[in-house]
């Protein structure tokens, strides 16, 4: 067999810009990976840490003090079966949540607000027959389970999910595109070898392997540049994650299967390129042909 050195010059279209590009997607489709699914992790853990636990809003009454009426909700919440625990809410406590609206006057303290009563369910407890007993016992009482949130995150998760598939596709996308563009070039530029080739007998896919070997190597050189910003970005995000985060970002955490993934791009891209490089090929012989 003719080595390979002498079949298809190491200077053949798309040796020195190629890589470029292949580490670029791969670096982009790392990241929207790694990122999409640490979101989904962290929403998901959010979902489920909030699954337990129940806000019950005792509005304001003129027939009995604020907190005479707040320790008879609590006497009836800690004597149910269906909860673990329950802490009334102080009123510097409401105040701080209406801040936002309301702003930081000591006027705040004075208003009827809603007194709160943050509740956490033991496991598989029934939460309707509690809201049944609270609301039986002290009309207008309201207990939120957190539902409603519950789904806005989990339509969230989907979004985040469509959108981190769709980023992918589309750096997949572009990258195949380039690629059958260098092997198209390649292959016009190598017109004459080809047909020499085909002359003493070389099938097609003999040639299509050894432009499929070609770019398989164009493939791991790329897939190795892009591994390395990869590497560097995961190793800033952990020190961000360690070192005293941000409320918001301390919510978010990458297992070591999220890390694991890392790996997958690269591998997928230098598998793409060499299947592209190799169908490109066989297809345009077969025009010739």
């Amino acid at each position: 067999m003719i080595p390979h050195s002498k079949i298809l010059p190491r200077h053949m279209l798309g040796a020195n810009l190629l890589p470029l590009v292949i580490a670029v997607n791969v670096y982009l489709a790392s990241l929207a990976g790694i990122g999409g699914l640490a979101l989904m992790s962290s929403a998901e853990r959010w979902s489920g840490e909030i699954e337990r636990l129940v806000s019950v809003q005792i509005a304001p009454s003129g027939k009995q003090s604020g907190d005479a009426l707040v320790a008879r909700v609590l006497r009836t919440l800690q004597a149910h079966p269906a909860v673990e625990k329950s802490r009334a809410l102080g009123l510097d406590e409401i105040a701080a949540l209406l801040s936002p609206w309301l702003g930081e006057s000591a006027a705040v303290r004075e208003l009827p607000v809603p007194r709160l009563i943050d509740v956490e369910m033991r496991p598989g407890g029934d939460l309707d027959a509690l809201r049944a007993k609270l609301e039986a016992e002290f009309p207008g009482i309201m207990v939120d389970d957190h539902r409603a949130w519950r789904a806005r995150m989990a339509q969230a998760v989907t979004a985040t999910r469509l959108v981190c598939a769709g980023i992918i596709a589309l750096i997949a996308f572009s990258g195949i595109a380039v690629i059958v563009f260098a092997t198209r070039a390649s292959l016009q530029s190598h017109n004459e070898l080809v047909a020499l080739l085909h002359m003493i007998g070389a099938r097609d896919g003999f040639v299509a392997g050894e432009f499929q070997k070609h770019f398989f190597g164009i493939g791991i050189r790329g897939a190795a540049l892009g591994l390395i910003p990869v590497a560097l970005s995961l190793g800033a995000i952990a020190l961000l994650l360690r070192d005293d985060p941000a409320p918001w970002l301390a919510r978010v955490s990458l297992d070591r299967a999220d890390y694991l993934l890392a790996a997958l791009p690269p591998l997928a891209a230098a598998i793409m390129t060499m299947l592209t490089a190799r169908f490109t090929v066989l297809r345009a012989l077969a025009r010739m042909e």
